[in-house]
């Protein structure tokens, strides 16, 4: 044993003072059962009287000296935890069960303590083998911090976890609006396109106007100013940076305006976000940017193909996606190529797998019009799964290179106040 040897945090005393509560009242069983695990209890000896009640639990047998000294005795463990005497010890110990919250919450607290120290230990420890990457290092550690969180949440806490009737007798909240009538905080947004359909553009031009506070879809209408971040896999920064010069000029000319809410991340190799490090980095331009609204794309270049089916890779990209939109409260604006024409005809769904066509609220497809150049239609890959104002076309304007059309006439007035 070395001079600076720590023992890993823990309190025996309420280790006993749980179990055995746990043996003089059902309610101290029940709590034991909902919110420990045998990896929060110190003493080897306690692991197994743990799991000896918990079985008993999850039967629906009495929790008590008797049933647990049968239970150990049946798996061959009750020397092993101590015996005859140590049980009847520790239901002596506690003289009332009244207390088993603060008891359960003292072995949770330095249980986990404990579960994360020889966790990260270990990991350290696989760092000094040369056969470890540090991707590898960085899977291990999001693993454990998932497991961390586990360990650490309350369990009788579950956001969002009611009765339905309870549910629907909450009063209802306004929408979360980004872009009135359009675009609530928390959406998902896929446009798909041919290329030189403009979906690159309308992408910047939203993420600009929102910066300025102006309603991408009615320029003359002011809106709260939004955070936003314009991710580009593609194109090389000089070239984006020629595209949003117009884009942001025009936005400075809005009374209001603040560079300090408009950002971009360029990355024209692309990126992987099946790996931790490029997961990490998103995370970091995110919370960097503390925006609101993110537009990214293509979306094929926020990931690498690497022989696993299609399904199987974008599913977990679209996991990463939902994790930076809820640990972000962002709506995300992804944009993606239409595959290419089969028979004559370009289908506008989202090229590569069928996760795209189901995973977002909202799936816009740009289709050229064919008897105006400079209009395209807003058509759907799929169904809406709210209603909202999203015009009908788009027509290329000045100074804003899009301006947005509705059929019959529909005022704009009535889209930004939907």
């Amino acid at each position: 044993m070395t001079d600076d040897y720590r023992a890993l945090p823990h309190d025996i005393d309420a280790e006993k003072s749980a179990l055995g509560a746990a043996m003089i009242s059902p309610h101290a069983a029940n709590v034991v059962f909902t919110h420990l695990s045998a990896d929060h209890f110190y003493r080897p000896q306690h692991r197994l009287i743990f799991r000896a009640v918990v079985s008993l639990y999850r039967r629906g047998d009495a929790v008590d000296v008797v049933s647990v000294r049968a239970e150990l005795a049946k798996g061959n463990k009750l020397g092993e935890a101590g015996g005859d005497v140590y049980l009847s010890d520790l239901a002596a110990f506690v003289p009332t069960a009244a207390n088993i919250n603060f008891y359960v919450g003292q072995v949770r607290e330095l249980g986990t303590k404990a579960i994360t120290i020889e966790e990260l230990t270990r990991i350290a420890g696989q760092g000094y083998h040369e056969s470890t990457t540090s991707d590898e290092m960085l899977v291990a550690t999001e693993d454990a911090l998932t497991r961390f969180r586990a360990l650490a949440t309350d369990e009788d806490e579950i956001e969002g976890f009611s009765t339905l009737g309870s549910f629907i007798d909450e009063s209802d909240t306004d929408h979360d609006w980004l872009i009135p009538g359009v675009l609530e905080r928390m959406d998902r947004v896929i446009v798909v396109a041919s290329e030189g359909a403009g979906k690159t553009t309308l992408a910047r031009q939203i993420a600009v106007q929102l910066a300025a506070g102006v309603h991408p879809f009615a320029h003359h209408s002011r809106i709260p100013a939004v955070r936003t971040l314009y991710i580009d896999l593609e194109n090389p920064p000089a070239l984006v940076r020629r595209k949003v010069r117009h884009l942001v000029d025009l936005g400075r000319e809005y009374s209001g305006w603040d560079d300090d809410r408009a950002w971009r991340w360029t990355r024209p190799g692309g990126i992987d976000l099946r790996k931790p490090h490029d997961q990490h980095l998103v995370d970091r331009v995110i919370a960097a940017s503390r925006a609101e609204f993110v537009a990214m794309g293509p979306l094929y270049k926020a990931f690498t193909e690497s022989g696993e089916k299609a399904e199987t890779i974008n599913g977990q990209v679209a996991r990463v996606l939902d994790g930076f939109r809820a640990r972000h409260g962002i709506a995300l604006w992804l944009e993606t190529h239409a595959p290419m024409e089969q028979q004559g005809m370009r289908s506008l769904r989202p090229m590569g797998s069928g996760v795209w066509s189901r995973w977002p609220e909202f799936g816009l497809a740009l289709r050229k019009a064919k008897d105006k150049p400079t209009r395209v239609h807003l058509e759907r890959f799929r169904g809406d799964r709210d209603e909202r104002a999203w015009p009908h076309h788009l027509e290329r304007s000045s100074p804003w290179p899009w301006n947005a059309v509705w059929d019959g006439g529909y005022p704009v007035e009535e889209a930004v106040s939907a």
